[in-house]
């Protein structure tokens, strides 16, 4: 009896506890889901903001672009085109749904990129030491950087590059660091080519300053003479042709001047980084095989293609 005394007291202290404990406990817990309810809201309203913010600041970096009075290197060209490139690396899926608005901003890049390489070329020309002054191109690091993934994208496709190798750049400017880069890093015999002969002329007084041996060729890449079975690779640059017509134009002229294992190097953009340069995809260039597809995530801003004849497969 002693025993049933003592359990009997316990269990019925446990379940006035129990009584006194429950609705402190579902206060809680619904003070706890309104909370978790405001918090997620919260979130979603600073997620919001955020949003907007960006906008805003995307449609602010691009007006200062397209209000530019003249686009020649300045203090203030200099900062308007270092924004819209931070932008671009810092949000890679935006972009603009007017067409028009994109295609005179691509143009407005293109103008103020030519005008940044032939500024720079003169420089380098004129410059005592020109191996120092290529250097000190504020964009010099990013090419370096690209030329070399590219090399290691042509290398995993099959085709390796040395002193024995022959490469043509379709675009190749006034200041041809790609092609600079190629042939400081393989070794590689280099032609130019470009519709521009300014750019063409700018750009031999360069390898001479530099006292680089390369060939130059004044031409439009869909339709320039070329030599037949000639080429190890040639390259597209991003500039070259602003269509995917106009790439393809460009591809079908230049696929006879390859070898028989040739490559063809083509550079896009994807992304945000349409802004730039003219995007599509890889898949858009026919009458060749695609071997490796590349996009940049990092400062980089080219997208890479490497493609090879249809005829050699298999």
């Amino acid at each position: 009896m002693c025993e049933v005394d003592h359990v009997y007291p316990r269990r019925v202290g446990r379940r006035a506890v129990w009584r006194q404990v429950m609705p402190t406990l579902t206060w809680r817990f619904f003070v706890g889901l309104i909370f978790w309810q405001l918090q997620h809201k919260l979130q979603q309203i600073c997620s919001n903001c955020t949003d907007s913010a960006y906008w805003l600041r995307m449609d602010t970096v691009i007006k200062q672009v397209m209000g530019l009075p003249q686009l020649a290197p300045s203090p203030e060209v200099n900062q308007a085109f270092s924004k819209l490139v931070e932008a671009v690396i810092m949000h890679p899926q935006w972009h603009v749904d007017d067409a028009a608005l994109l295609h005179d901003l691509q143009c407005r890049c293109s103008e103020a990129e030519g005008k940044l390489e032939r500024f720079w070329a003169q420089k380098i020309i004129r410059a005592d030491n020109s191996l120092k002054a290529v250097k000190e191109f504020p964009y010099q690091d990013n090419y370096r950087a690209l030329t070399s993934r590219e090399i290691q994208l042509i290398e995993r496709s099959g085709v390796y590059l040395g002193k024995q190798s022959r490469v043509a750049i379709i675009g190749s400017g006034s200041l041809p660091l790609t092609a600079w880069w190629l042939y400081r890093i393989t070794g590689a015999k280099i032609t130019h080519i470009d519709s521009c002969k300014a750019a063409v002329d700018l750009a031999k007084q360069l390898a001479q300053a530099l006292r680089w041996p390369c060939s130059f060729v004044c031409g439009d890449g869909r339709s320039v003479d070329l030599p037949v079975n000639f080429y190890d690779v040639v390259y597209i640059a991003g500039l070259a042709g602003q269509s995917v017509a106009d790439k393809q134009r460009i591809v079908d002229h230049i696929l006879p001047s390859l070898t028989p294992d040739g490559r063809v190097v083509v550079r896009s953009a994807r992304g945000s980084r349409e802004l730039l340069y003219p995007a599509f995809a890889a898949s858009e260039i026919t009458h060749v095989v695609l071997q490796e597809e590349y996009h940049p995530t990092d400062e980089v801003i080219n997208s890479v293609f490497v493609y090879r004849k249809e005829c050699d497969e298999g």
